[in-house]
């Protein structure tokens, strides 16, 4: 349970089912109608889809690593490296996935003859560890770092299939490319809400770190306030797709985006609202 828990077993599902819906769901579907084979087949893109978890599952083990002292100050409850696996045992793991992670990328660059594919791994894996170790602590780059990380998501099911996405009609690469192009920036301008928020709900321990986070180097309130620019993103993304996606969009298609708009509007309610860190947690 602790394994699972470092490695943050919810996220990396939701991270393979999201890969998983919009290739499926999205791309494949076309592709089936108009008979064009896909660039990866079935087997190659359930590999990239576990390539991408490797590489996700080792940026939370970094992170925890790096971030131990912190962690200790803002959550020690939640503290797993250090009180239910050792130090060494961590870096092992992340060392492992980051040699079979590469084996793999470099199996699946072969087999699909997509070079392009290869450097997919270490050139995720070396930002994440740029990110734990030196701009996390800088303010904001870390948190745009991480939130094009979470783009990424739906970027690698693009560029893997771009080749055949360029061969359907042109209408129908249109809509595949709306989609794909809103869950980006979508996912892009989420994370920055939650990443600024969390940093405000961890300025304490930060301080003591000498982490220099948004909320410590620019204060709580310019913190507040890109958190709500990011969040007026988030809205104005939820229109475009209302829009650009009317002529596909069902009925509780558009139920599900007045939701999501209402929790985001409420989200931004209760950050101001907050006063202390328990008052934030959204």
């Amino acid at each position: 349970m602790s394994l699972l828990r470092l490695i943050r077993l919810p996220n990396l599902l939701i991270v393979a089912l999201t890969q998983y819906l919009l290739y499926y769901k999205i791309i494949l579907s076309a592709l089936q109608k108009n008979n064009i084979i896909p660039a990866l087949e079935y087997h190659e893109f359930a590999l990239l889809v576990f390539i991408t978890i490797l590489i996700t599952a080792g940026g939370y083990i970094i992170n925890d690593i790096v971030d131990l002292r912190i962690d200790r100050i803002n959550k020690p409850n939640r503290v797993i490296i250090g009180k239910y696996i050792a130090h060494q045992t961590a870096y092992w793991l992340y060392f492992c996935i980051n040699i079979f992670g590469f084996i793999l990328s470099m199996f699946l660059a072969y087999a699909a003859n997509r070079t392009t594919l290869l450097f997919l791994f270490p050139g995720a894996v070396a930002g994440l560890l740029l990110y734990s170790v030196k701009l996390k602590k800088q303010p904001l780059w870390g948190n745009l770092l991480v939130s094009f990380y979470c783009a990424g998501v739906a970027a690698i099911v693009w560029i893997a299939e771009q080749p055949t996405i360029e061969k359907l009609p042109s209408f129908q690469a249109n809509i595949i490319i709306k989609i794909l192009s809103f869950y980006a920036v979508f996912a892009f301008f989420s994370t920055l809400f939650r990443e600024i928020v969390k940093d405000l709900e961890d300025a304490h321990g930060d301080a003591q770190e000498q982490a220099r986070t948004i909320p410590v180097a620019w204060g709580e309130h310019t913190a507040k306030i890109i958190a709500t620019i990011s969040a007026l993103f988030l809205l104005l993304s939820l229109i475009y797709a209302a829009f650009a996606l009317r002529a596909n969009l069902n009925f509780w298609g558009l139920i599900f985006i007045i939701l999501v708009g209402i929790l985001i509007v409420t989200s931004l309610l209760l950050l101001f609202k907050a006063k202390e860190k328990l008052n934030i947690i959204i």
